[in-house]
């Protein structure tokens, strides 16, 4: 029998961790997994610890080699955000990954298997570009949108982190938009209106991936996969217009095409939706992904199409009511007491005892014992009442 996995997954305090994190603590061939954020997850991680950390800390190398890390899942990218401004999103998404691949090289790493979080947003949304975009496509490296060129170039020292480390396998999965009625991002906000203004003129092809998919194409790429990148999407396309009118949305051309930017501001300061550039040229354009590479190599082919994912958004958002957030956890944050508590394997693989890491004396400092950070409790699922 194999050694069981250790996994590190960042981003926790969105769903995108989160539900990843919930998923593998139930796999019986993972013994371990850490979840990491600055902020308080929201969800319940069962069995999982969580630590308060910022990537962009010294400290990921010291963690990844005292729990012996071998999988992480990195989903803390973003390229759609409410409150995080440009220059803020460029720390965190470049800055932040460049830290964690630091964390995850060099002699001694453990790690053999890197999951991104990517967004089909790199290949652009113009007037000229193909049905079904491939991988190979050239990705839009020249954006006139801060938030994709960030997401770019993350890929771009992704891909050479995988040319200069080729013992660690990297898949980077480029997902369409998601939707989430939980926790609904721009997109998602804009097209639950009550009247969905559309820009005049335009009809774009658009892909909508049901959130289960989204954390179920993360889920095997922990476990098999070569590397490389995927187009994470349901298969074909829908109109806007026939995706909104199938699922009984108001819809109307309101938005002009010729200072299309300054009407999506006048929306977002009357508080009605926040559409980002990159998603402005989406409402104009579109764009389609092509599935083949995923479905072949990676055997994700997602379970709804764009109508069931949107419709089944719809139903949803539809007897939630937002509600005072009940999420109050506390944790210590104790993190070197912890990193200063586990010990990486032995250089023979013998470094385990029934299971539990046994404490030798090695490069991380004393064998002073600390406790483990709080592990979250189990608790039924919070719902809104309807």
């Amino acid at each position: 029998m194999g050694r069981k996995r250790r996994v590190l997954v960042t981003g926790v305090a969105r769903w995108w961790g989160a539900l990843v994190v919930q998923r593998l603590v139930e796999d019986p061939d993972v013994a371990e997994v850490i979840g990491i954020d600055i902020r308080e997850p929201r969800h319940d991680l069962g069995r999982a610890d969580y630590l308060k950390l910022d990537i962009r800390h010294s400290l990921i190398g010291k963690l990844v080699r005292a729990v012996g890390i071998d999988t992480v899942v990195h989903t803390l990218t973003r390229i759609d955000s409410f409150d995080m401004d440009p220059a803020r999103a460029h720390e965190m998404n470049v800055i932040g990954t460049l830290n964690l691949l630091a964390g995850c090289a060099g002699q001694g790493s453990p790690v053999r298997r890197f999951v991104l979080k990517s967004s089909g947003h790199v290949y652009g949304s113009r007037f000229d570009l193909p049905t079904g975009l491939r991988e190979d496509h050239r990705l839009d490296v020249n954006s006139r949108h801060q938030f994709v060129r960030d997401i770019v170039e993350v890929e771009s020292y992704v891909s050479d982190f995988a040319v200069r480390n080729p013992n660690i396998t990297i898949l980077t999965l480029r997902f369409s938009n998601s939707l989430n009625p939980n926790e609904p991002q721009p997109l998602a906000r804009y097209l639950d209106l009550e009247v969905v203004p559309t820009v005049i003129g335009y009809d774009p092809p658009i892909q909508l991936i049901h959130r289960d998919d989204c954390i179920e194409a993360m889920v095997l790429a922990t476990r098999r996969g070569p590397g490389g990148a995927y187009n994470i999407a349901p298969p074909g396309n829908e109109p806007l217009s026939t995706l909104l009118k199938a699922a009984g949305k108001l819809h109307a051309p309101l938005l002009p095409p010729v200072g299309l930017g300054l009407a999506a501001f006048a929306i977002r300061k009357a508080g009605v939706a926040f559409l980002s550039p990159q998603l402005l040229d989406l409402l104009r354009w579109g764009r389609t992904l092509s599935t083949t590479k995923a479905a072949r190599e990676l055997g994700f082919r997602a379970v709804r199409d764009t109508r069931a994912a949107f419709e089944d958004f719809i139903q949803e958002r539809r007897v939630l009511r937002y509600e005072p957030d009940r999420h109050t956890y506390q944790y210590e944050k104790e993190l070197e007491d912890f990193i200063h508590s586990r010990q990486v394997a032995s250089s023979n693989g013998e470094g385990e005892a029934n299971g539990v890491l046994t404490e030798t004396s090695g490069a991380l400092g004393d064998q002073a014992k600390a406790r483990r950070p709080h592990r979250r409790r189990r608790q039924a699922p919070h719902r809104s009442r309807s």
